[in-house]
């Protein structure tokens, strides 16, 4: 490849190509530079070192997985209809990426670890997201709390067992979907307006 036609969305398309292949432990500037053809210089014009490269490769792969909750956010769902499936879809979604993308998950889980800063951007959209459904079910009286941003947190916090790449390992369990289920049923049933 013609370094001067490298941009960023090239070398992260190669980036991610070589995660799959090595992991993203023993990838490295050489490898993604050998794919594309060019020099490790040609790389690092575009990207300092390899944790900021990676970091971008994360970010980019996280906006995928976190695609399909936008659909869900533009539907006109009651908000506990809202909520339901929108718990279920993000913890579903970070689940079937460890079967479907391991190398990256694996990326992203190494990322949480090491670089706290780089996942608030993915983090705060979800708390976000979390929010305007509580905020629409308040104004609807479905749902009552005095704080819907501290109540997203709580339930972003609540749900963690079944999306954050820490417990990876625990969703192996063949009853994941229904603790899954029992643990959003309470949820809905915390922040639900009592009559």
């Amino acid at each position: 490849m013609n370094p001067s036609g490298l941009d960023k969305e090239i070398i992260l398309n190669a980036a991610e190509e070589a995660i799959r292949r090595f992991g993203p432990s023993k990838t490295n500037i050489t490898d993604i530079a050998k794919i594309l053809k060019v020099s490790h210089a040609a790389i690092y014009r575009h990207y300092e070192n390899k944790a900021v490269l990676l970091e971008a490769v994360t970010e980019r792969w996280l906006s995928r997985v976190s695609r399909p909750l936008e659909p869900i956010m533009k539907e006109n769902n009651d908000p506990e209809a809202k909520l339901r499936c929108y718990l279920k879809t993000l913890c579903q979604n970070k689940r079937s990426s460890v079967i479907e993308d391991p190398e990256m998950f694996e990326n992203f889980a190494i990322l949480t670890q090491n670089s706290k800063e780089a996942l608030s951007t993915h983090v705060e959209q979800l708390f976000a997201q979390l929010e305007e459904i509580i905020r629409k079910g308040m104004e609807t009286g479905v749902f009552e709390t005095d704080d819907p941003r501290e109540m997203a947190v709580t339930v972003f916090t609540a749900t963690s067992r079944f999306h954050y790449p820490a417990f990876a390992k625990e969703w192996e369990n063949p009853n994941i979907e229904s603790l899954v289920n029992s643990v959003i049923d309470l949820i809905l049933n915390g922040v639900k307006k009592r009559n």
